[in-house]
Parts: C-alpha cells; sequence; structure tokens
C-alpha cells in the first residue's frame, strides 16, 4: 500500500489538499487510486493539474521501483498520521503527507527548537549561535534547521558537540546532501545516530530555489520555537519566523546593530513586537517552561588551574574578544608562556579562536 501512495506522490505532487480528497473518495485504498481510471479521478473533486500529472506520468513510474530507489538511500517514508510521523506537524498547515527520513527519529528528539540565519554570518552571529544552541544543547534540547552554509551549520555543529541531536530538513531530494561541502558531516551525525536527515522529496529531486521557503513550514512546525540569529530585510529566515508565528509557535530573535544589514531584518521583527529577544538560552528554556528537561551530560565547570591561566582570563574581564596582540602587550609575561598556556585554555574549552588570532572566552 505505501508503495503506491508514493508513486502516487511521484507522479502528481500529493499534497495534503490532494491526499485528502483522494483519501476520501477511494476510502484510503491507495493501490486503488494508482489503478484507478481517469473518470473516478474527476469524481474525487482533485484539481484537474494533478489529474493531468498522474496520467501522463502513471506508465513511467514503477511502485516496486520507488521504494528500492529510497531504500538504496537508507530512507524510510514517515506518513501522515502514522506513529512515527512527528505529532508537531499534524497541526499545521499543508502537512507534508510523505516525510522521507535518513536515521531514526525517535520521541527522544522532541521537544526542539528550530534555529534560522544568514548563510554568510557575523562573527557576532557565530558567538551568539555558539552562546544559544549550547546552552539549550546542554538541556536535552533537539536542534533544528536546514542543513545550509553558515548560520543553520553551526547550530548543527553546536548542538552535536554539546551532545545533544539535531534535525537537517532538505529541499530537495532525500538522496542528496545539499549543500555537498556538508556531506561528510552529514554522514557522520547519521552514523553515530546524532541527527537525521528529513526532507518531503523524493530521491533525485534537484535543488531548486522556490523549494527552500516552502521546505521552512517543515522546519518551524517540527519545533516549539524558532530562534532567529541573522537576517537581513528580505531573508529566508523572516520567512520562517513568519511561518512559526502562523503556527502558534514562539519566535525569539537575537538584536543586532542598527548599522548591520545582516540584524536589519531581526530588528525590524523585534520592533514590529511578534517575537521575543534572545537574550539567553536560560530565557528561552525558562519562557518555554523546560526547565523540567534533564541535562544531555553533567555539566562540569573546567576552572583555570595556575596562575598564568587565571591572569590571561582575566585579560578578557571587560573586553568580548581580544587580538593575540593586544594579550602580549598587556600581560606581563613571556610570549612563549602566552601562547603556550593559550593553547591549554583553549583545550579546556575556556577561550575559543575566532580566526585571525583573535580569541574570546567560552559564554
Amino acid at each position: 500500500m505505501e508503495s503506491f501512495l508514493v508513486a502516487i506522490h511521484r507522479a502528481c505532487n500529493l499534497t495534503f489538499s490532494r491526499y485528502q480528497c483522494l483519501q476520501s473518495f477511494f476510502d484510503n485504498d491507495w493501490e486503488r487510486v494508482w489503478n484507478a481510471k481517469i473518470s473516478e479521478w474527476q469524481q474525487s473533486d482533485i484539481d484537474t493539474r494533478a489529474i493531468q500529472s498522474f496520467f501522463s506520468n502513471r506508465s513511467k513510474i514503477n511502485p516496486d521501483q520507488e521504494m528500492e530507489r529510497l531504500k538504496k538511500c537508507g530512507a524510510r517514508v514517515l506518513r501522515y498520521r502514522m506513529p512515527e510521523y512527528p505529532e508537531s506537524l499534524l497541526h499545521i498547515h499543508n502537512p507534508p503527507v510523505l516525510l522521507f527520513c535518513r536515521g531514526i527519529l525517535s520521541s527522544d528528539y522532541f521537544p526542539s527548537i528550530s534555529v534560522v540565519g544568514s548563510r554568510k554570518i557575523s562573527r557576532y552571529g557565530q558567538r551568539a549561535a555558539e552562546f544559544l544552541v549550547g546552552r539549550l544543547a546542554d538541556a536535552g534540547v533537539t536542534i533544528v534547521s536546514g542543513l545550509a552554509f553558515g548560520a543553520d551549520t553551526i547550530a548543527h555543529r553546536t548542538a552535536i558537540e554539546h551532545g545533544s541531536r539535531t534535525i537537517a530538513v532538505l529541499g530537495n531530494g532525500i538522496d542528496e546532501i545539499y549543500p555537498s561541502a556538508n556531506t561528510s558531516f552529514a554522514e557522520k551525525f547519521l552514523s553515530e545516530q546524532q541527527g537525521v536527515l528529513l526532507s518531503e522529496y523524493l530521491p533525485g529531486t534537484e535543488v531548486r530555489p522556490e523549494f527552500f521557503p516552502v521546505r521552512n513550514r517543515i522546519v518551524s512546525g517540527l519545533s516549539r520555537a524558532t530562534i532567529v540569529l541573522e537576517a537581513a530585510s528580505k531573508s529566508g529566515s523572516l520567512i520562517t519566523a513568519e511561518l512559526a508565528l502562523q503556527q502558534n509557535r514562539e519566535v525569539f530573535v537575537v538584536p543586532g546593530e542598527i548599522f548591520s544589514k545582516n540584524s536589519s531584518g531581526c530588528n525590524t521583527l523585534l520592533f514590529q513586537g511578534g517575537a521575543m529577544p534572545a537574550l539567553s538560552g536560560e530565557q528561552i528554556l525558562q519562557a518555554l517552561d523546560f526547565r523540567f528537561l534533564s541535562s544531555n551530560k553533567a555539566v562540569k565547570k573546567i576552572l583555570p588551574t595556575t596562575e598564568n591561566e587565571t591572569r590571561i582570563l582575566s585579560a578578557f574581564e571587560d573586553f568580548s574578544e581580544r587580538h593575540i596582540d593586544d594579550l602580549l602587550r598587556v600581560i606581563e609575561l613571556p610570549d612563549s608562556v602566552i601562547s603556550s598556556t593559550i593553547s591549554i585554555l583553549e583545550i579546556k574549552g575556556l577561550i575559543r579562536n575566532l580566526g585571525n588570532n583573535v580569541y574570546a572566552p567560552s559564554l
């Protein structure tokens, strides 16, 4: 039965409204739907475009081969209202009838929060992502995003680094990871059972720009809330935020500099009053009443153990970041000692290298 449903989806793009028409008329008998005459489809009140597409494509499609293609890429079918189908998606507008899943999506993946933002994320946005997502992941929250460059990838990686899970929702066929540069990363979290890939698109579906806004309703729909890290005035992240609001989900926005184009959309969302400022992971957990969650790990604060480590950390007290040359100038220690101690502090996770020899204390 499932093979026929998948084949129908291949033939005519089985949207939720089309699914309802066919399910009602054919009494949920999808083999009968597949073999039906055009007159029966016309009586089901389904739209003419779907009828034309189905009957022009049916002869080219083999239901068993469709299932083999899914099996070959390691994907399973999550069908609307079946046990494995995410409950949170049942209550959104136009839910996906079929979700294709790589990895094991269990109840342990929920509750979840989606994180979106600019592909060309700034250093500020990156720090905000690590600060917020790190705390949420420590509390056991699953992070949902779209696996794109920039904010998405940082959110996925931070979740995994903090011992939580992640869900990546693709805007293309389930058999291909896009962007391809994230293939090894995605395959790693799949193999280590720290994440899953989801898509409503069948194998072989190419990447198309118009698929991404459609995909975003799943990103927001899977989550209790959406966090917008950075967004320009015209941004796909704002589409996700708007979808989240329409789905009666909470939206948190990282406030940005008024002169930053990357934050103009975020600041507008805050001004309009539909979103809350994202100030800390703890604030978000409390706002969503996630305080009952248990931590993924016992959080052990690693304290500096030597006087030199303490002196270097003290140099950051009034600074969010400092260049190595600045540290060498203000700390009265040999350059070699400062460099080696910084390396130790990095290993301990007490400071981070932001690139170009700029360091920041871990938050």
